[in-house]
């Protein structure tokens, strides 16, 4: 079975930073990352003749997790603690190419989360096997808040597929490709975390300044709130920016959860917390445009 796709990554990530369509992106299909062609892995690998510049397939498995009621956060911390930290070890080697947690957001469906491994070649984890056996060997389990694995989910299911040459490679936080492409990925990180420093810097103060330096003058802002939507354009947010903190403002904790990148294009997430029992979770997208970051939309729903 072979899947080609029409959209780029940058336009999932577009689509995924825009409310709701972040989960609705997961069961749209398996071909969810868009690559110009994933094959199913129906046939041997030894079939795929040899290659002089580096492999024309390599494997990638999609593991389909599923969490326990209420526990995909700490599925995810586990997975990061203790899966990732192994792969870390494999793409250091030369082992894997690169790991990627993806997620729905909920509790719904057969699944919620999937754990992506992209291999260096076709043979897959059979190629690395023995390597793999000596990383999993030193590494000592991490509980996240006393839980094993076995406490916060299961595995749903594993799939193989061929990705074919010409490669795409997607880079998530925490996760960055070698070499040059770190680096890169590094100082783009950077520029978009100092982008939404200003966002948070206004928020707390109140500047119009920073609003106007992190945001496009064109972006939008939608959300949703004690079950109303709200929609403004720049001009109308940006006046509720008059130079005066809002009562609490400093008291609302801030966070980025999440920091995607593709080119020119970003997708963030945040959680704003107001107190122990209320939050807002909020998803930014951002366009690099004459070597600048800038918020070009900002949607939100309450957190659960």
């Amino acid at each position: 079975m072979t899947c080609k796709i029409g959209t780029t990554v940058a336009a999932a990530l577009a689509m995924a930073a825009i409310g709701r369509l972040w989960r609705k992106l997961f069961y749209a299909s398996l071909c969810l990352l868009a690559w110009p062609t994933v094959t199913l892995a129906a046939s041997d690998p030894a079939t795929l003749g040899p290659t002089t510049e580096g492999p024309d397939a390599r494997v990638v498995t999609m593991t389909y997790l599923k969490s326990a009621p209420g526990k995909l956060g700490q599925l995810e911390r586990y997975v990061r603690a203790n899966w990732f930290a192994m792969d870390k070890i494999a793409v250091e080697r030369g082992l894997f190419v690169s790991y990627l947690w993806l997620d729905t957001g909920s509790d719904d469906g057969p699944w919620n989360a999937i754990v992506m491994v992209t291999y260096r070649d076709a043979q897959g984890f059979a190629g690395i096997e023995q390597e793999w056996a000596g990383i999993k060997a030193a590494h000592r389990e991490v509980l996240i808040d006393g839980a094993k694995q076995a406490d916060l989910g299961r595995v749903v299911e594993s799939r193989e597929f061929f990705e074919r040459a010409p490669f795409v490679n997607v880079v998530a936080a925490g996760n960055p490709a070698e070499g040059a492409a770190s680096d890169a990925h590094s100082r783009d990180e950077s520029a978009i975390r100092e982008v939404v420093g200003k966002y948070f810097e206004a928020g707390i103060t109140g500047s119009p300044e920073l609003i106007r330096e992190a945001f496009l003058p064109t972006a939008r802002i939608e959300g949703l709130r004690g079950g109303r939507l709200g929609t403004w354009s720049f001009d109308e947010y940006i006046r509720f920016f008059n130079g005066t903190p809002a009562s609490g403002a400093d008291q609302v904790e801030r966070t980025i959860t999440r920091v995607l990148t593709h080119g020119d294009s970003a997708a963030v997430q945040l959680r704003l917390r107001f107190s122990p029992a209320q939050a807002l979770d909020e998803q930014l997208l951002l366009f690099r445009i004459d070597g600048l970051w800038k918020i070009a939309y900002k949607s939100y729903t309450p957190s659960r």
